[in-house]
């Protein structure tokens, strides 16, 4: 701009063409999206911090999808009980890392959460590699996408081990 304002632009272009169908010219469209932008950077910031606050938080989180299946497993999860990201992502919650005794509450309270009953001061014992028992104090979460559906949990624990 004559001001030295950067702005986004949008610019839609169309061959124009003569009678006899040859290329002469083109017909432009433009419109500024420059405040489009601005907002869609900062969702991006917000959502990365957001991302590294649930990283490197002093509790463990974790998050599942519709089918129990592992899509969120920040560093203390890794910490506690061994298992990489990595080998986290994609499992299933309840039959990987939950000892077969608490299976069935523990999917009560993923389920009810799903169904938007959300469980706070939920205790189970969670399994880590070395077949260790950790003693976890659990809050579920449903986790909503934009139009308000439930896609997920949110779990966000607390190592109780040292109390029992």
């Amino acid at each position: 701009t004559k001001d030295k304002r950067r702005i986004e632009f949008m610019m839609n272009a169309t061959p124009r063409c003569n009678a006899k169908g040859e290329v002469v010219g083109m017909l432009g469209v433009g419109q500024d999206i420059t405040e489009r932008k601005k907002v869609e950077l900062e969702k991006a910031r917000v959502a990365q911090d957001f991302q590294t606050f649930i990283d490197t938080a002093n509790a463990p989180i974790f998050g599942c999808d519709a089918l129990g299946l592992v899509n969120e497993w920040n560093n203390k999860s890794v910490e506690i009980t061994g298992f990489s990201r990595e080998e986290a992502m994609g499992q299933d919650l309840v039959k990987v890392y939950i000892t077969e005794e608490f299976r069935d509450q523990v999917s009560m309270v993923l389920n009810n959460a799903l169904g938007g009953q959300e469980t706070a001061n939920f205790e189970f014992p969670l399994f880590t590699k070395n077949k260790q028992r950790v003693e976890v104090l659990l809050n579920a979460t449903t986790r909503r996408d934009v139009t308000g559906r439930s896609i997920g949990v949110i779990g966000v624990g607390q190592d109780i081990t040292a109390r029992k």
